[in-house]
């Protein structure tokens, strides 16, 4: 499976320990997500140029909570409800030669919209780095650059147990 997804695109996506997994291990990756975190590294865009302040001001964010609806852009598929989110960290560099950009490297509780703790929804997600700017604040590119997520679960033992639940069905499966 790696070798066809770095084919499929000439490399520019690779992954590294690709397996099947049963329904169990399934299930089991998705308990207790909220106690599980990401990273992520956002280029955003202020109304007004960031001082040393500003910058200072959010690479301080240690364990901040905060409070998020909702946003708007999900309320289509997900229930109209508000949650306790934690911002684990932040660090804020500006883009050299561009004052009002600058890069945010958070580390979150999973399950945290990074888009509006950035431009806030509307207020719907407080406080937000707009809001602590004193000023629009906006998000240009996010990438997820790690995710802390211990499933608690060995991956020879997971690729065993799916192919001799493969078995039982009739399918064929590799272990490696």
């Amino acid at each position: 499976m790696e070798a066809a997804l770095e084919s499929a695109d000439a490399g520019i996506v690779t992954a590294v320990g690709i397996h099947l997994s049963s329904a169990g291990a399934y299930r089991s990756m998705h308990e207790g997500s909220e106690e599980k975190e990401k990273e992520y590294t956002a280029i955003c865009w202020a109304e007004k140029p960031l001082s040393d302040e500003d910058e200072l001001k959010l690479s301080n964010i240690r364990d901040m909570e905060i409070s998020q609806a909702t946003p708007v852009r999900v309320l289509h598929r997900r229930t109209s409800m508000a949650r306790p989110r934690t911002i684990v960290s932040a660090e804020c560099t500006r883009v050299p030669g561009s004052p009002r950009f600058f890069t945010l490297r958070l580390r979150t509780q999973a399950g945290t919209y990074i888009k509006e703790f950035v431009h806030g929804d509307f207020g719907r997600t407080r406080p937000n780095v707009g809001e602590m700017l004193g000023c629009r604040a906006d998000i240009m590119q996010l990438d997820v650059t790690d995710i802390d997520m211990d499933f608690g679960l060995n991956v020879e033992d997971v690729a065993t147990e799916a192919a001799e639940g493969d078995e039982r069905e009739g399918k064929s499966a590799k272990v490696e």
